[in-house]
């Protein structure tokens, strides 16, 4: 059986050992490497794209190139202008998936090398997971299909009633936080040298995930600058009056888990444009920036929302547990918001239908125009669903049964993901994949 591995900067080396398990169990596993700075140079066979050259670089419209463009960061965030890149890539790796016609291909949902190779791999029917943290229960992570949160197999492991009550319990008052929320800052020193990588490839080609230099300094200069008038006008407590109150967590971008994920709405600004649009007259839209908003925070949205009346900004310094009991209503995209939500029997919506809206709590909003009103008249007539305790514990079991112990991370991010504990219960899940 053959497996293909994505290479995705320092996840690659977290990928190293667990891919070399594999190796060790008769499997035969490759590599395909976009960047050369990530190359393993070592006990794995790889491919290593080179970068394009000029007459290298023919455009040849594809739908599914252009879906990946639509989701680009480079594209959306850093000024590139030419697009004929991906299709150079694309054919390099469909040449590449056609040589080795892997069984399995595991990799992120992130980079634009990465998006390309999922979309072949639906093309030719080859399975593509991506390994990810699925926020709740914490310490756990599922592998999602393609370019979707939509889990592939599980553990099937289910919780005992205590144990999922203290789960439940853990996430309601907020003593348990994702895994991706975990505080790990880097040394000036780690910070240093990864810069220092990156320019390296930046300066010998890779320049299709690596953003110019100077045009970052710049994004990052407005990005500044627009937090700061957001905090100028902003509020620190919801308003006690009769208005009812949505809320919108503002997502981070750029970020997989809207601009992929959720791509129908990866477009924050009018997606808040279309809320304000469609709530009722007695309604107020509260927005929450991430706490560690980057580019969804656009000059553009920060004048919208302090012009107009029907929306009020929170402050960043605002915590979610310091305003979600005088909220009505939460609205999310594909946000972990949901998840706490659903536990604590507080009314949200997703934009994007997920296994999230398996529970009777979590509405899918299909269309803001019809469906909002009808939420919201359901709220007002205390005719919103509710979970029993017992409801509660099959969903965050149905969580726990559709994924795997272990942290989903990489050694720069989180130096402690590589600990012999956490890397055996991935050999052991990734093993439980390929073996089935």
């Amino acid at each position: 059986m053959t497996l293909l591995f994505i290479e995705n900067r320092y996840k690659t080396y977290f990928f190293e050992p667990i891919a070399k398990k594999l190796k060790d169990n008769g499997f035969e596993v490759h590599f395909l490497v976009q960047n050369k700075e990530f190359s393993l140079n070592k006990n794995f066979k790889e491919h290593i794209i080179p970068y394009p050259k000029k007459n290298n670089l023919q455009y040849q419209k594809i739908n599914e190139v252009e879906e990946v463009i639509e989701s680009d960061r480079q594209q959306n965030y850093f000024r590139k202008k030419s697009q004929s890149y991906f299709y150079y890539y694309y054919h390099e790796i469909d040449k590449i998936i056609d040589n080795l016609k892997p069984d399995f291909v595991f990799g992120e949902s992130t980079a634009f090398h990465e998006l390309l190779t999922i979309s072949l791999c639906k093309k030719k029917d080859i399975l593509y997971l991506n390994p990810s943290s699925c926020r709740y229960p914490i310490g756990r992570f599922c592998f999602y299909k393609y370019n979707t949160l939509e889990p592939y197999k599980g553990s099937g492991i289910r919780l005992d009633d205590q144990k999922a009550l203290d789960t439940i319990n853990g996430i309601v008052n907020r003593t348990s936080k994702p895994d991706y929320m975990a505080s790990n800052k880097q040394s000036t020193k780690r910070n240093i040298l990864d810069k220092l990588v990156l320019v390296k490839g930046y300066l010998f080609g890779e320049r299709y995930n690596t953003p110019n230099p100077i045009i970052k300094r710049q994004v990052e200069k407005t990005k500044n600058n627009n937090i700061l008038k957001w905090d100028s006008f902003s509020k620190e407590k919801v308003e006690k009056n009769s208005k009812f109150k949505v809320l919108y967590p503002l997502q981070m971008q750029p970020e997989a888990n809207i601009d992929v994920w959720g791509k129908p709405y990866r477009d924050q600004l009018n997606l808040v444009k279309d809320i304000v649009q469609n709530l009722p007259n007695d309604s107020v839209l509260y927005i929450k920036p991430n706490p560690k908003s980057k580019y969804e925070l656009s000059k553009e949205l920060v004048e919208f929302v302090k012009s107009n009346d029907s929306c009020i900004a929170l402050h960043h310094s605002v915590k979610m547990d310091e305003i979600i009991f005088d909220i009505d209503l939460v609205i999310t995209v594909t946000g972990t918001i949901a998840i706490e939500c659903i536990l604590s029997n507080k009314p949200v919506a997703t934009m994007m239908d997920t296994i999230n809206n398996d529970a009777s709590n979590c509405f899918h909003l299909e269309t803001l125009g019809h469906n909002l009103n009808d939420v919201i008249t359901a709220i007002k007539s205390n005719a919103f669903p509710k979970l029993s305790d017992t409801e509660k514990i099959d969903f965050i079991n149905k969580l726990n049964t559709t994924s795997y112990k272990g942290v989903i991370s990489d050694p720069f991010s989180d130096p402690n993901c590589t600990t012999k504990v956490n890397i055996n219960n991935l050999e052991n899940a990734f093993l439980s994949i390929v073996s089935k």
